[in-house]
């Protein structure tokens, strides 16, 4: 990973800057950055989202929440499986890494619930994306969408939502 530099307004003249190297910035202020970046994505595709006219395809906290009283819904975590086995997983989610969804789209039905425990979502399912901070959960359900489930939408808070508020 290449090492980035902060440039940050500093003095009266708010014109003026000066660099920070990576090895100066604190960790908080990195994660401040990364979640500053993430939160900007999510903000642009809701906008998107909401100029198109599909904010009812976003899956909400309270949705997620409700899954396991919702059986005929799934929900795919597209991160990796390190990443899940690291920090854990949402209840009813199956592990589906983006980088095999298309493949596991693909599958039959048989194929599908031997490797993933489940069976294969339906194309007339609600199938719900999830990933870290929401970017590939749009990504995944777009994906999704273009393969004829209809019915996919991102949960765009992801993890990163889920485990604030559930204090994991």
């Amino acid at each position: 990973m290449g090492k980035f530099v902060l440039v940050e307004p500093y003095g009266i003249d708010s014109k003026a800057t000066k660099a920070i190297p990576h090895e100066k910035m604190t960790q908080s202020k990195r994660w401040c950055i990364v979640n500053f970046c993430l939160l900007a994505c999510g903000i642009w595709q809701m906008t998107i989202n909401h100029v198109s006219g599909q904010m009812q395809d976003i899956a909400t906290y309270e949705e997620v929440k409700d899954l396991p009283n919702h059986p005929e819904k799934y929900l795919i975590d597209v991160r990796s499986r390190d990443m899940v086995d690291t920090d854990g997983s949402i209840p009813t989610s199956i592990n589906i890494p983006f980088t095999e969804l298309e493949d596991a789209l693909k599958m039959e039905d048989n194929e599908f619930k031997q490797k993933y425990g489940r069976d294969k979502p339906s194309k007339e399912a609600v199938v719900i994306f999830t990933c870290l901070g929401g970017q590939y959960a749009q990504m995944g359900a777009d994906l999704a969408k273009s393969k004829g489930w209809g019915k996919a939408k991102p949960y765009l808070g992801s993890w990163m939502e889920w485990s604030k508020r559930e204090g994991l």
